[in-house]
């Protein structure tokens, strides 16, 4: 059984005492980590104190961008290496508002995952699809084209933990999340590619979650669905109480079985 992942992305929100304060409020208040993962995608200036504040719990700090290079002359980059000495345990890559606003593409995704890899974190990879795509049957190419670059010289033994999270692109920030059955058709879509180009067995393991409006009245729906590991919440993850009740529900789930369509 795969591990569910409940992971809030605040994007550019909370100052360092703010993202400390936070979770200080939830880190005693967590499922076990037998149980559920839990992870927070908090700034950069923000990644060690909140690691600190973090240290003999089971709340896992998530970086949102790292660069593709250890060091060198790169004006305004953000270190994997330094990321990894900061207590970072994953790094969030190729999200939607990155590729859209910042032109990442899938090589240079792909590079920073090799690099996130090699610093021994573990990457979330963002994998997306537009409206157009969805309603005129391009997803399914789309999708596996977009996961094949970004995966590329990724070995069997690394795929199998890294996770992924799927993000329809007219879902991330806009308040109109993807009904539970096209949300799971969308997870299941990225095992298929995962079983396809790498194994069944590679695509049993690895997680997928689904990112897109999530809220505490449909997370409990797109949580029983079989192909859906976990979350990437965004603006409902920004108070406490509402983030422990979130991820509450997903615990309270784990002995239900799932449901496929």
């Amino acid at each position: 059984m795969r591990k569910p992942f409940v992971a809030a992305n605040w994007k550019m929100h909370k100052n360092v005492q703010e993202s400390v304060d936070f979770i200080n409020q939830i880190k005693g208040k967590l499922p076990s980590f037998d149980q559920l993962e839990v992870g927070i995608a908090g700034t950069t200036l923000a990644l060690h104190s909140m690691a600190v504040a973090a240290k003999d719990s089971d709340v896992q700090i998530i970086a949102q961008n790292a660069f593709k290079e250890f060091e060198g002359a790169y004006t305004g980059e953000i270190s994997p290496k330094a990321l990894a000495d900061s207590g970072v345990d994953y790094v969030l890559l190729g999200h939607i508002e990155r590729r859209t606003m910042f032109n990442e593409s899938n090589q240079m995704v792909n590079q920073k995952v090799i690099a996130t890899l090699q610093a021994g974190m573990t990457p979330i990879i963002c994998t997306d699809e537009t409206m157009v795509q969805k309603e005129h049957g391009g997803s399914v190419h789309y999708v596996f084209a977009q996961l094949m670059n970004v995966l590329h010289d990724v070995s069997f033994d690394q795929v199998k933990n890294i996770i992924i999270s799927y993000e329809p692109s007219w879902a991330v920030g806009a308040g109109q999340h993807a009904n539970p059955i096209l949300a799971e058709e969308g997870c299941r879509q990225i095992r298929q590619t995962i079983a396809d180009s790498y194994s069944y067995e590679v695509a049993d393991k690895i997680r997928i979650l689904y990112g897109g409006s999530v809220n505490p009245d449909n997370i409990e729906e797109l949580m029983r669905k079989r192909d859906i590991d976990g979350v990437l919440i965004g603006r409902a993850s920004l108070d406490a109480d509402n983030f422990l009740s979130m991820v509450n529900t997903v615990n309270n789930l784990n002995t239900s079985p799932k449901v496929k369509d």
